[in-house]
């Protein structure tokens, strides 16, 4: 890739890294279907494992080493030796060296080669340069991405997909996309003893790995091939997982939106309607242009919302999710998008537009991200037990998802016990299932109390707990409110009222100032309803 040497500073202990890896990957190496299992398990579990490799894992997460019937150490060998052999094939032909024809001819005809040569390095020099530019801003509070090195790594890897992948090209954004991948990755990377990896050593290793962990390690892990390997990972993780399609700029006609506003479109209209009906009619009533509000999200993977280690472990969700889904849209994205609106549903319900657009903006930070993550996972489980609810991400040439609003009526509507249920958000021993079925209305139209467990106190996420019991108490409560008439609102509605005031009384004193002040709000704000 470059002449420059790669930095030697912020390396994790090599030693613990050779041991995790024995214990991994070598000890099981018999059975590759295990090794992938426990590989893609831990990443969806935040590697709660301390033997987790990430500088490995994501080698199995982005397709680089195959985890077929077929697949061996033998066969990993060969597959990452010769995808290095092909980066550097590429890298070599990036260069244009001989050049003919008239630099400021232009292009008479397709069959015009040297013209053409001519304009095609024109582009590409004018693409270079955006680059840099992007290159020269990325992390620049991080020490690492100050080296030379780095930045030419950089550079290399995002002008070789540019000129690869015309359709896509280089699109802001996508610097940031590969410097997580730098990051990640080159902890993991140290000085291989070996100067040369043959047919023969690759026999000798395969037939005793165990013996030889410190060798096969540094072989997936040399940071003499750092460049090819982060050059594959982004490759894999733009085009075969679909991650480019985020980019993708408007059609021509205009008449289309970009994948990534239809797909935002389609987390709300389709996954969100049915996981939380009050922040969905939210986010109706507001008219939020999410162009604006999201797209950083999505081409830049969370990375901007989040701690850097936290932005790692989001991308082993994802990306473990993926590799077991074989996909290829990152559909874990979609959960991740809706924990993250539902986490701040409350601060969301009492903003404007213009007040949500700084709340996603200036995300709040989330300790442990863990929190986070299973979240997401309650909703995936929720709403994949819907299939025929979950459309697929609407073509290019197809309409415009039209976005329906509730049907007002005036009459009182009982929810039949067949609707979707909730996600079980907190059905773990603390709080059992507030909402009983959908919105917590019994089948005579009247909203069911809240079911606390008798060990809540002891739990010690019991703030947030109790705020998301609130919430969707608020939520049923709502509900029901918006399909009443005066009269059966005063009726059916104060035993509700009064329980959560009740409730907020009695577990004021375990909780902070804020949420003290958010139920205060939200009592203040049904009572005005009532």
């Amino acid at each position: 890739m470059s002449i420059r040497k790669i930095p030697q500073y912020g390396k994790l202990d090599m030693e613990e890294c050779i041991n995790n890896f024995r214990i991994l990957v070598l000890n099981n190496i018999s059975d590759i279907n295990l090794i992938k299992r426990d590989i893609v398990n831990t990443g969806k579990l935040s590697h709660t494992d301390k033997t987790f490799i990430r500088g490995f894992s994501w080698k199995i997460y982005l397709n680089i080493l195959s985890t077929d019937d077929k697949a061996s150490l033998q066969k990993w060998f060969d597959e990452l030796t010769n995808q290095r052999k092909n980066v550097k094939k590429m890298i070599k032909s990036n260069t244009i060296n001989k050049l003919k024809g008239d630099p400021l001819g232009g292009i008479s005809s397709e069959k015009d080669t040297p013209n053409k040569e001519w304009s095609d390095f024109i582009t590409q020099s004018e693409i270079i340069k955006m680059i840099k530019f992007d290159v020269d801003r990325t992390n620049p509070t991080d020490k690492l991405f100050q080296e030379p090195y780095i930045r030419d790594l950089e550079t290399n890897v995002l002008s070789m997909f540019a000129k690869n992948h015309k359709n896509f090209s280089y699109r802001q954004g996508m610097n940031e996309i590969l410097s997580i991948i730098i990051s990640a990755m080159y902890p993991y990377y140290g000085k291989s003893p070996n100067n040369k990896y043959t047919p023969e050593l690759f026999d000798k290793w395969a037939k005793n790995p165990v013996d030889n962990a410190k060798d096969i390690y540094y072989f997936f892990h040399d940071e003499n091939e750092f460049g090819s390997d982060v050059n594959i990972m982004f490759e894999n993780l733009m085009i075969k997982y679909g991650l480019a399609k985020f980019f993708e700029d408007e059609s021509k006609d205009s008449k289309t939106s970009p994948y990534f506003i239809r797909r935002i479109k389609n987390i709300i209209s389709k996954k969100l309607s049915l996981q939380d009906r009050a922040l969905y009619s939210h986010f109706q009533n507001q008219n939020l242009d999410y162009a604006m509000v999201f797209q950083r999200w999505f081409k830049c993977l969370f990375k901007r919302e989040f701690p850097l280690p936290d932005t790692f472990i989001i991308w082993d969700y994802i990306l473990a999710h993926e590799a077991d889904k074989n996909s290829g849209m990152l559909l874990y994205v979609d959960y991740i998008f809706l924990a993250m609106v539902i986490y701040v549903k409350f601060n969301l319900l009492s903003r404007d537009s213009n007040g949500m657009f700084e709340i996603f903006l200036k995300y709040p930070k989330i300790s442990p991200i863990t929190n986070l993550l299973k979240m997401a996972d309650d909703i995936a489980k929720d709403l994949t037990t819907l299939p025929a609810q979950q459309p697929q991400i609407p073509k290019k040439e197809d309409e415009k998802i039209e976005e329906k609003k509730p049907e007002e009526t005036s009459q009182p509507q009982p929810q039949p016990q067949t609707l979707p249920p909730q996600p079980q958000i907190l059905n773990n021993n603390i709080i059992n299932n507030p909402l009983g079925n959908m919105n917590n209305i019994n089948p005579l139209g009247q909203i069911n109390p809240l079911l606390l467990n008798p060990n809540l106190m002891m739990d010690p996420n019991l703030q947030n707990n109790m705020m998301l019991a609130m919430l969707m108490q608020q939520q049923a409560l709502n509900n029901q409110l918006n399909n009443m008439n005066i009269t059966n609102k005063e009726v059916t509605s104060k035993d509700a009222l009064k329980e959560l005031k009740d409730i907020a009384n009695k577990y004021k004193s375990v909780m902070s100032a804020e949420d003290k002040n958010r139920m205060d709000f939200l009592i203040d704000s049904l009572a005005k309803k009532i």
